[in-house]
């Protein structure tokens, strides 16, 4: 199976540089701007969008100043910008320092849990970017643990998963985490944009691709959920809510998604880089296509993202009828 890793960018700023002859580009740029426009032409599900006659007169164009540091950021700052004006949004590259510097530090924030009375428990699911198959083994069991820290002392008849705020990454190691509040099988899917064929997203008891992980699971996976998304709710964080649509025990609420519904493939680059691109649009287990925002079933105008705002209170006034 593809991996894919998603993570979204909010703001990624331009650099403008002083013109120098573009013949100072090092062999080894030369060679990244071949390889890039390659597998962007090849690879993008946007490529049909973009003029690659202009492409090519562009690139050709580029000025740069003999520093292969700088030189990589025109190159890198051109080609996303291509992509943003033919309509993706998702696309982005990562540089090896930044890779280096993810997988040396920790998870800002953990996943929890919590009781918050009468029968509900909420479980709120952050980012998680690590490049670190260690660290996506530990998040998916931290939700794990804390699913069954709940499940085990309280009756619990009713979940709330909280993905706002949850800006992306491995869309992996989440699923593998809530597995524990719905059955197994197939939770969602990719889409080829030419073909449309899908491939599935398989969710196991206890699996983390080919990784074992906590196995517990609540007895009773027909207890409503309620699902919880904001505007901040990308990439990763929007594919972990599409896992849960299609159920009939579920129902979402907040505000709509941020809109990085494409699957992007990870590309290992000549110089360390990596060019995570968008190939694919996905589906809901019911093969619902998403190619844009995630529209909750009820919206909620607080955005104030507590465990007690309008939010949660609107979620609990369904779980509990």
């Amino acid at each position: 199976m593809i991996k894919y890793i998603f993570f979204l960018f909010f703001m990624c700023p331009l650099f403008m540089y002083g013109q120098k002859d573009k013949n100072l580009a090092s062999s080894e740029v030369i060679k990244l701007k071949k390889e890039v426009f390659k597998i962007i032409k090849k690879n993008s599900m946007f490529t049909n969008s973009l003029d690659w006659n202009e492409v090519t007169r562009k690139s050709d164009a580029l000025r740069f100043n003999g520093n292969d540091s700088t030189d990589t950021k025109i190159l890198f700052d051109f080609f996303t910008q291509k992509l943003r004006k033919a309509g993706d949004k998702h696309s982005f590259f990562i540089s090896k320092k930044s890779i280096s510097k993810i997988i040396k530090s920790q998870l800002p924030i953990s996943p929890q849990a919590e009781y918050l009375g009468e029968g509900i428990a909420w479980v709120k699911v952050p980012p998680c970017l690590t490049f670190d198959a260690v660290k996506d083994k530990a998040f998916a069991n931290m939700i794990r643990s804390e699913i069954k820290r709940i499940d085990s002392g309280q009756k619990v008849s009713g979940w709330i998963v909280d993905l706002r705020h949850n800006t992306g990454g491995n869309m992996w190691p989440m699923l593998a985490g809530l597995n524990a509040l719905i059955e197994d099988g197939t939770v969602g899917y990719f889409v080829d944009p030419n073909s449309n064929k899908k491939q599935p997203w398989i969710s196991l008891n206890g699996k983390l691709n080919s990784s074992t992980i906590n196995s517990y699971k609540i007895e009773n996976t027909k207890v409503k959920i309620a699902v919880i998304i904001d505007s901040m709710t990308g990439s990763s964080g929007e594919m972990t809510a599409i896992s849960f649509l299609g159920l009939p025990n579920v129902k979402t609420f907040g505000q709509p998604s941020a809109g990085y519904t494409t699957a992007n493939q990870t590309y290992f680059l000549s110089n360390g880089s990596q060019l995570l691109l968008a190939v694919q649009f996905v589906a809901d287990r019911t093969g619902k296509p998403y190619k844009d925002i995630i529209v909750p079933d009820v919206t909620v105008n607080d955005l104030t993202n507590t465990k007690s705002d309008g939010v949660i209170l609107t979620a609990k006034k369904w779980l509990l009828e």
